[in-house]
């Protein structure tokens, strides 16, 4: 059987949040990582954003797409198992 169906892909991302987790979580910034030469430029900014913004956080998610990692910035998230999900979709892909 032939299908033009695509399996959906898991993105990383990196978020600064208020309250991860709670029902009072705030998402200040959430950012898809991109090539492995700027991911360590992007974490230094968010954890710059962090810094001046009391109470806030950086965390790493995973998800399907943009709006699916602000649903997990606030009600938080697997992060083990959809990791070791984008470990083996990034090895199937070469790039791990």
């Amino acid at each position: 059987m032939v299908t033009l169906a695509k399996k959906p892909q898991l993105l990383f991302f990196l978020t600064v949040t208020t309250g991860f987790g709670t029902a009072d979580a705030k998402v200040h910034n959430l950012v898809l990582t991109h090539e492995e030469e700027t991911y360590d430029d992007q974490v230094e900014e968010a954890h710059r954003q962090a810094d001046a913004i009391d109470g806030a956080a950086v965390h790493c998610l995973i998800a399907g797409d943009r709006s699916a990692a602000y649903a997990a910035a606030r009600t938080g998230q697997d992060f083990d198992t959809l990791l070791d999900q984008w470990l083996e979709q990034e090895a199937r892909a070469g790039r791990a």
